[in-house]
C-alpha cells in the first residue's frame, strides 16, 4: 500500500511540474511574439542619389508595436541601395497622429544604409512614444530627396 501511494504522489509531483513547465515556456512564447510587424499600405516613393546618379526608390516602411505598451518602432522593409557616400543623408520623415488619443509626432527613420561598406542591410527601427490606439502616418522624403509620392500606413499600438 505504501508504495502505491508513493507511485501516486510522485505522479501528481512530475504533473504538476510539467504543467508548470509548460506554463513557462508557452508564457515565454507569448511574450516573445507579442510584438507585431506592419508594413504600410502605400510605399514612399522618391527620387535620390546612388552614386550621383539620381535614382527613384519605393521604400516599403513598417511599425512595429507591442515589444513595448505605447511604443511605436518605425522602420524600413526593404532599404534602398547604398548612396556611395557616407555624406548623402537618406531618411524618411513620418509624420503620426494617434486617432485615438489626438497625440501627433514627426520621426525622422533612414531609408538606406550609409555606411562606407554597401550591405543589403536595413538600418536600425527608431522607437516613438505613440500612445495606445489607432495610428495613421505619412511618409515623405526627407535630406536632399524629392518625394514622387507618399507612403502611408494604419495600424493600431497596444
Amino acid at each position: 500500500m505504501t508504495n502505491n501511494g508513493r507511485a501516486t504522489g510522485i505522479s501528481a509531483e512530475l504533473g504538476f511540474i510539467g504543467a508548470m513547465v509548460s506554463a513557462l515556456v508557452l508564457g515565454q512564447h507569448t511574450v516573445a511574439s507579442a510584438a507585431e510587424t506592419s508594413t504600410f499600405q502605400l510605399p514612399l516613393v522618391k527620387i535620390s542619389q546612388s552614386w550621383g546618379i539620381p535614382t527613384q526608390f519605393s521604400i516599403y516602411l513598417t511599425a512595429t508595436v507591442g515589444d513595448q505598451p505605447g511604443v511605436t518602432s518605425f522602420g524600413v522593409a526593404n532599404p534602398g541601395p547604398f548612396g556611395g557616400s557616407a555624406m548623402l543623408d537618406s531618411h524618411a520623415r513620418i509624420q503620426w497622429s494617434n486617432l485615438t488619443t489626438g497625440a501627433v509626432g514627426v520621426v525622422d527613420v533612414a531609408d538606406r544604409e550609409t555606411a562606407r561598406q554597401p550591405c543589403a542591410c536595413a538600418p536600425a527601427p527608431v522607437p516613438v512614444f505613440t500612445g495606445a490606439g489607432q495610428i495613421v502616418a505619412l511618409a515623405t522624403a526627407g535630406g536632399l530627396a524629392i518625394t514622387i509620392s507618399s507612403g502611408f500606413g494604419k495600424f493600431t499600438a497596444l
